[in-house]
């Protein structure tokens, strides 16, 4: 790859990373899709790296905030979803440590008392399974889905 091209690239990644954060694995898609070849592209993502315009660890604790947070998101769900982007688990545990557990718990809990609204079930053991579900899929350990359906 000519200097130019790199340049170009180079710049166009920089672009990108000031916008928002993104992931090693992120970026590599992104120059993968451009038609750059392996060797092109770590080349560009040790620049990137070295200007810390990629930082995986603060990527990752940007990620739990914002999934914990804003969109309601619980530990095991975040997890899986950093797995699946190739972030290392020493990185996930540290950045899962940051969550509060009683935030959690009462995220978890607005989020029931709005489903419990919402479903329709034909008996209160079919509305707890529901909300069980529920509260599962958003990544919730199972014992505190149980223990907050069994409070409501």
């Amino acid at each position: 790859m000519e200097a130019a091209e790199q340049s170009k690239h180079l710049i166009r990644a920089e672009r990108l990373c000031s916008r928002r954060e993104y992931c090693g694995q992120e970026m590599r898609t992104k120059f993968k899709n451009q038609g750059l070849e392996s060797h092109q592209v770590e080349k560009l993502m040790t620049i990137l790296q070295e200007k810390n315009f990629i930082d995986e660890q603060r990527y990752t604790r940007a990620f739990v905030h914002d999934k914990s947070k804003l969109q309601g998101w619980g530990a095991e769900k975040i997890r899986y979803a950093l797995r699946a982007k190739q972030i290392p688990d020493v990185l996930i545990r540290e950045a899962l440590a940051g969550i509060d557990g009683n935030a959690q718990k009462e995220v978890l809990r607005r989020l029931l008392e709005t489903k419990k609204r919402s479903v329709k079930a034909a008996s209160e053991a079919d509305m707890r399974i529901k909300l069980i579900r529920f509260g599962l899929a958003r990544g919730f350990s199972y014992e505190d889905v149980v223990s907050e359906v069994k409070n409501m």
